[in-house]
């Protein structure tokens, strides 16, 4: 499981596949997944196109339009090896549902009325239980090595833009600020630094994973934030992108390398000041962060890449 948590839905009304869409939505951010617009069906015409291994959950009418049964959808689903969660609702009831259900043998389903408090209610439940099924140390850990991956190539193209590009009229001054930086752990590539520092080649320096790393990039990132006056930034002058960041990447160091062990219970990663708790507050919580960086540095790069473009 990634970030994204995808649906495939079947309903043939759309003003109520959208009033359900709004709340299924509510809940699936809540727990820090983004919500990628659902691949909706009004029945079975193109079952054969669909790649169920996409989809974390499917949410199905019972009774769509032309007579056609929801369960009958989920029969040939079923035949195809796909037992992905399914939500069943209807306008009938709960009871209603799970009685159909019976009649064609259907088992792995859940029942809701369509009454939005009973069907947000089921399907809450339903996608919780699908995130606890993936949500051990290992998924977690591969999420979240994938997602601040991304930011660390988002963070170095922002950066390489106002190297290349000069749009905030800065590109000096923070050439100079990585030197500077970069100067300070360079020992063992002193050689190859006064080099590059003596030609100025900052792209040699840009491309060297030892001198200009993660914590590099970081600093860097965060001094072209402290001088660029925008709404994107506000929240993250003087340090504030550095200090938060920097505990995700903390976070990420002690799930990829610490080890872990049950404590009364719990399990603890890493040892001494720096252990945590792994459990469904820390991965809801890991998951709204790197998810709120990795969107806020996107708006980042565009903002810059506008000003370029006006130029």
């Amino acid at each position: 499981m990634n970030l994204d948590y995808k649906i495939l839905w079947f309903e043939d009304i759309q003003a109520s596949f959208n009033a359900k869409k709004r709340l299924v939505k509510r809940v699936v951010e809540e727990l820090g997944f983004v919500f990628p617009e659902p691949r909706n069906e009004i029945n079975d015409d193109n079952l054969n196109t669909i790649d169920f291994q996409l989809y974390d959950l499917i949410i199905a009418d019972l009774n769509l339009a032309n007579d056609e049964k929801g369960s009958t959808i989920l029969n040939t689903i079923r035949e195809k090896g796909i037992y992905t969660e399914v939500v069943f609702y209807s306008s009938e009831g709960e009871a209603y549902v799970r009685s159909e259900l019976q009649k064609f043998q259907i088992d792995g389903a859940y029942c809701a009325d369509r009454d939005n408090d009973d069907f947000i209610d089921k399907v809450s439940h339903v996608i919780q239980t699908t995130v606890k099924k993936v949500q051990d140390l290992n998924n977690m850990r591969g999420l979240i090595m994938a997602e601040t991956s991304d930011i660390d190539k988002t963070m170095f193209e922002i950066i390489n833009l106002i190297v290349t590009k000069d749009t905030l009229g800065i590109r000096d001054n923070l050439v100079n600020h990585i030197f500077e930086n970069v100067n300070g752990k360079v020992s063992g590539k002193k050689s190859d630094f006064d080099t590059f520092y003596g030609n100025r080649n900052i792209n040699r320096v840009l491309k060297d994973t030892l001198m200009f790393d993660t914590s590099e990039k970081i600093k860097a990132v965060q001094f072209i934030i402290d001088s660029v006056e925008d709404k994107i930034t506000a929240p993250y002058k003087n340090d504030g992108f550095k200090t938060s960041y920097t505990e995700i990447t903390k976070k990420r160091n002690l799930l990829g390398h610490e080890t872990q062990a049950p404590v009364e219970g719990k399990i603890i990663v890493g040892t001494g000041e720096h252990a945590f708790e792994f459990n469904d507050e820390f991965c809801i919580t890991m998951r709204k962060k790197v998810k709120k960086h990795g969107d806020d540095l996107v708006e980042l790069y565009q903002f810059i890449l506008s000003l370029q473009i006006k130029g």
